[in-house]
């Protein structure tokens, strides 16, 4: 009971914390938003000008973007990270972001577990399945459940960890940026 109290004071004080610096939080993350989407433009100009296979996705909004990331510094301030990046972010990136999220931070061993379980429910289904490996049939399960290859799944929710999201959080637009600029090298230096 104590604890309970403990945790939730501190919650509530890095609520009132957050709010004493919300307006420098609001300017950081438009600061940063604005240059994302500078440089996302910058990339999709350049994929265009290369005969490289590469393209931007889509530019995102700054307003929304800014808000974004005002969430998530709220949701780690509030400790409440995972549940704000299962909620919010997670839907952009794969399906059914609720039911990964009981697979977030799962130790080695119980996800080795939830593999061999998957691949038994596809053996028992299928006696196709026999002639597959266990982490090709949790693959299938995963890219049919959650529409993502299961590496994905496992680097963005089986390895989640609060770092780990706000990490993913903040550079998911550098990473575009240089997905496209590493294709266009390769493309030019004629290594594609």
């Amino acid at each position: 009971m104590i604890d309970r109290v403990q945790e939730q004071m501190q919650k509530q004080s890095a609520g009132a914390m957050f709010e004493r610096f919300r307006p420098q939080m609001e300017a950081l993350a438009t600061v940063v938003a604005r240059r994302e989407a500078s440089q996302l433009r910058l990339a999709q100009r350049l994929a265009e000008a290369s005969d490289a296979e590469v393209s931007v996705d889509a530019v995102a909004d700054v307003e929304e973007r800014a808000d974004q990331l005002e969430a998530m510094a709220e949701a780690a301030a509030t400790q409440d990270l995972e549940g704000w990046y299962f909620g919010e972010f997670a839907p952009d990136h794969l399906d059914n972001p609720e039911q990964a999220a009981q697979y977030a931070g799962l130790d080695g061993d119980a996800w080795e577990n939830q593999i061999a379980a998957w691949a038994t429910a596809y053996r028992s289904q299928s006696p196709e399945a026999e002639s597959f490996e266990d982490r090709e049939l949790a693959g299938i399960h995963v890219e049919n459940e959650f529409g993502v290859p299961l590496e994905e799944f496992e680097q963005n929710v089986v390895d989640w960890s609060p770092g780990e999201g706000i990490e993913t959080v903040l550079t998911a637009h550098l990473t575009t940026v240089e997905q496209v600029m590493a294709t266009v090298a390769a493309d030019l230096e004629g290594e594609e």
